[in-house]
């Protein structure tokens, strides 16, 4: 039998064909992304500090003045956080008169 050489030809690839396959490859790699976790300066604990600090001559002062516009999201969140943990331990308390009324801020730590 003689040797016979076969010569198979890849099939014909189009660029639109090669794009789609790489939009596809592109997806799945998203999914296995990482993303990257940093300690963050801003404290909870740290900022109950600074709330308990201001509020530290026993009067009633506004909910917006505890917050500072400049920290931007996350200021304002861990800053939320510290209130409610201060509620929560009961070392401030919070009045607001009548629905849709300012809220106001005391500290019960120096009450005390």
């Amino acid at each position: 039998m003689p040797d016979r050489n076969v010569i198979k030809l890849p099939p014909p690839v189009e660029l639109r064909e090669l794009l789609l396959a790489l939009k596809d490859v592109l997806k799945r790699a998203e999914l296995f992304g990482h993303h990257a976790i940093q300690r963050e300066a801003l404290s909870v604990r740290n900022r109950m500090s600074d709330v308990l600090g201001s509020l530290g001559d026993g009067a009633f002062h506004a909910f917006e003045s505890l917050f500072t516009a400049e920290e931007g999201r996350q200021g304002v969140v861990v800053t939320f956080l510290a209130v409610l943990e201060l509620a929560k331990e009961r070392l401030i308390e919070i009045v607001q008169d009548e629905p849709l009324a300012p809220i106001y801020v005391k500290s019960l730590a120096t009450a005390e």
